[in-house]
């Protein structure tokens, strides 16, 4: 699970953000100014920090400069100031990069975790993302509704497959062959068996792996 903190002075923005992004699976710190964020960055290891520009007891960009000396993390900052001068103040602040307000909450999500992927070396090579289920190849990590699951060697090799042919149906005996492996002699039903446990791993994300009768199984986005 990724872990973000996001400082702005507006409650309403902060309450905003964190059940966009709670429900996305991100854990979310919350800081009413630039001081308390720059508390916060002593206390946690985050993968991004996202600053308002505007804030009291410590402007953003103030903060900002403090929390560089800190964390290698990256900053991305938030602010009603959209001026040229105002993105150049920002990044020579040591901020990442600047959205202006007001904006999508789809669109500080989606960028908030390119910069979470780049921070951290999760390439889309690395990364197999389809809805809220994530499988970093890199790692060797899964993701479901931002929480990790545990999974076997083969259950990961069979779950990656899965999703690397999403809406395709795929035969039992397909399945078998691709991980397996093509000299495997046991039951087709042994696919059967491998994807119970994927789905008691995937939760209430388990509907994410479709059975098809009599023919295999289909992976969807959930």
């Amino acid at each position: 699970m990724f872990k973000i903190l996001f400082a702005d002075d507006e409650a309403k923005i902060r309450e905003t953000v964190n059940d966009y992004f709670t429900t996305k699976g991100v854990e979310v710190h919350l800081a009413e100014n630039g001081g308390r964020a720059v508390e916060l960055v002593e206390e946690n290891e985050y993968d991004l920090i996202i600053l308002d520009v505007m804030m009291p007891v410590l402007n953003g960009l103030e903060a900002c400069r403090r929390i560089s000396k800190i964390t290698k993390a990256p900053v991305l900052f938030l602010s009603a100031l959209g001026e040229e001068r105002d993105f150049l103040a920002g990044l020579s602040s040591g901020a990442d990069d600047y959205i202006v307000k007001p904006f999508p909450l789809s669109v500080l999500f989606e960028k908030s975790q390119r910069m979470i992927r780049r921070y951290r070396g999760l390439t889309d090579e690395n990364l197999i993302i389809s809805g809220e289920i994530t499988l970093d190849k890199n790692r060797f990590k899964v993701f479901a509704g931002g929480k990790e699951i545990t999974l076997s060697s083969k259950d990961f090799q069979l779950l990656e497959y899965l999703m690397s042919n999403k809406n395709i149906v795929l035969s039992r005996q397909i399945i078998l062959s691709r991980v397996w492996g093509y000299d495997f002699e046991g039951d087709d039903r042994v696919v059967d068996t491998h994807i119970k446990i994927i789905r008691k791993a995937l939760g209430e994300k388990a509907c994410a792996i479709k059975t098809v009768v009599n023919v295999g199984y289909k992976f969807e986005e959930v």
